[in-house]
């Protein structure tokens, strides 16, 4: 890695099994990228523990007061974190946008090399892309306005999950920052992947994104316990079983009730689509334990916790 870069994160107390099996696994992999922590209530047991890593974990702790003021804890670590990546990202060549619920298998030093090098914009694809449009609702308008340079009704082609997503701050940092200026100034309701999508899209983004393969990097939909394409261990490293090389995944692998929302969503579709189950459900039931078995691998790597329930203690 011969650039100097960062990744950008938040995590609320809720959070705290995930960021830390995440945090974990960026030192297992070798990571010697910066981290900017945005953390709110975050205990004293996790932060004290956070110089273990053989990376630097640069922390920002918000006060009630600062959350409060920007409407909550989930809108300033989900949709402020762009324009602290924005901000702080400014001092690095490239910088990394995560949630806190991702978990790392290989370490993704090139990827920061394309941005930096390049100007690119590489992130995730979604299965379904978004079409811009004021025809059922008015989220996409910011103070009632239609402010975008692009026409109402207009379908992204280059549509990215939110994370992780890499690039130059130094670029990109009015489109980060515009993100979150339009919800905090303005009144724009859609998610949060609509507002970084469509500021990307003000600025010129369009032909500067990369989209990068889901399954890569993060599983949505299930697709990591689907055939053809879930993920298998070969030879000690993660794959997809259709040969995709894996970087990391996401999901709430702590939770059981979140696993067992993932086998039940699997099976549904395996019954509409193959019109049999017993053997996909099998397979996707080894595939998540593989996957929960590494996470939890990651969770007790260098920061340790206590194990008990954190959404609802």
């Amino acid at each position: 890695m011969a650039g100097k870069y960062a990744f950008v994160v938040g995590a609320t107390y809720n959070y705290i099994p995930e960021i830390t099996g995440m945090l974990n696994s960026l030192d297992y992999v070798g990571n010697k990228a910066d981290v900017h922590l945005i953390e709110i209530e975050l205990t004293e047991e996790f932060l004290s523990q956070l110089d273990k890593l053989s990376y630097k974990v640069i922390v920002h702790h918000i006060t009630q007061p600062e959350w409060e003021a920007d409407r909550g804890r989930s809108e300033v670590v989900c949709r402020k974190r762009y324009w602290y990546a924005g901000e702080w990202g400014k001092d690095y060549d490239a910088v990394c946008v995560m949630d806190a619920d991702i978990v790392w298998i290989r370490d993704p030093w090139q990827f920061f090399d394309i941005a930096a090098k390049t100007g690119f914009i590489l992130g995730p694809c979604k299965e379904q892309n978004k079409v811009y449009d004021t025809v059922d609702d008015d989220h996409h308008l910011v103070n009632g306005q239609w402010i975008w340079n692009f026409p109402d009704g207009y379908y992204n082609d280059k549509d990215m999950c939110n994370c992780p997503m890499f690039l130059d701050a130094k670029i990109w940092e009015e489109a980060l920052k515009m993100s979150w200026d339009i919800f905090k100034n303005g009144d724009f309701k859609a998610p949060d992947m609509d507002a970084m999508n469509m500021s990307f899209l003000q600025y010129g983004g369009h032909d500067k994104i990369v989209k990068l393969v889901g399954n890569q990097w993060l599983g949505t939909n299930e697709q990591h316990l689907k055939p053809y394409i879930r993920a298998i261990e070969n030879h000690g490293k993660i794959q997809t079983e259709s040969g995709i090389e894996m970087f990391s995944y996401h999901g709430q692998y702590y939770k059981e009730k979140w696993r067992t929302q993932q086998l039940l969503n699997r099976h549904g579709c395996a019954e509409g689509y193959l019109k049999t189950t017993e053997c996909p459900d099998n397979m996707a039931q080894g595939a998540l334990n593989m996957l929960t078995e590494y996470f939890f691998k990651m969770l007790d790597h260098k920061i340790k916790i206590e194990r008990k329930e954190y959404v609802n203690p």
